[in-house]
């Protein structure tokens, strides 16, 4: 089975370059940091098609003849998954990442795409060890999360049933504006569940096991070593650490 991908586009691209009007205009070594992601969903196996979700459609460059669908959609970051999802067919699962993720190759999607399918879950997510993050990129900034299993990073990807996307818009929503604050998330997933995340008690089996309590569907976390997966560009120093790795790698 393929998938297909929805890659969004929008944020603030100002905050890095005031030159551009959203993020995945940035430019990283000569072209928009969106583009290297599409490049990289055009070489993996596992991705049937692509679309890109973008805030406006104008003056974008020659990079949007590589994807099948631009969807331009300005709302909220789970109304723009959404809008992507809708795009295309319900009946086979969606592979959803930012497009701020410019040292992503098309290996590390089908590493990802294959290991969630083989899981049968109706969402999957990645988690990366600390280790390895910092292996693959030196210096960079991260949010690093303790488990009982030892520390990771989230990745920016995830597959998910297309049905799961609309049955909890409104929730994923606010997850995704309280990721960042303990009280906001305690009052989404109860604190105990914080508490035990805060004191790294918690294991992959258990988030898991949330996931699928407050989503309605089966959840699992998939451990990667594709670093690649979390090194998303937040700031120019980012930027700066990314261009350096994709010179090394010509």
């Amino acid at each position: 089975m393929r998938v297909d991908a929805i890659v969004l586009a929008g944020g603030d691209g100002a905050v890095i370059d005031p030159n551009c009007r959203f993020k995945g205009l940035v430019p990283i070594s000569g072209r928009p940091m969106i583009e290297w992601v599409v490049d990289a969903m055009r070489e993996a196996e596992m991705v049937e098609s692509v679309a890109v979700v973008v805030p406006s459609a104008e003056d974008l460059g020659p990079w949007v003849d590589k994807v099948d669908k631009l969807v331009v959609s300005a709302r909220s970051f789970m109304g723009n998954v959404l809008a992507g999802v809708e795009s295309f067919r319900v009946d086979r699962p969606a592979l959803v990442a930012t497009g701020d993720l410019p040292t992503l190759r098309g290996e590390h999607v089908d590493d990802f795409v294959r290991a969630s399918l083989a899981t049968g879950a109706d969402f999957t997510y990645p988690l990366i060890p600390k280790e390895r993050m910092l292996e693959e990129f030196p210096g960079c900034e991260r949010t690093f999360v303790k488990l009982a299993t030892g520390h990771v990073t989230g990745g920016n990807m995830m597959l998910v049933n297309p049905a799961l996307v609309s049955k909890n818009s409104v929730l994923g929503q606010k997850m995704f504006e309280a990721r960042k604050s303990p009280l906001h998330m305690a009052r989404i997933v109860g604190p105990r569940f914080v508490w035990r995340l805060i004191t790294g008690r918690l294991d992959p089996v258990e988030v898991a096991a949330k996931i699928e309590q407050i989503v309605g569907g089966s959840a699992a976390a998939i451990m990667s070593e594709r670093g690649s997966i979390g090194m998303d560009v937040d700031k120019q120093a980012d930027v700066l650490l990314v261009e350096r790795l994709l010179a090394e790698r010509s």
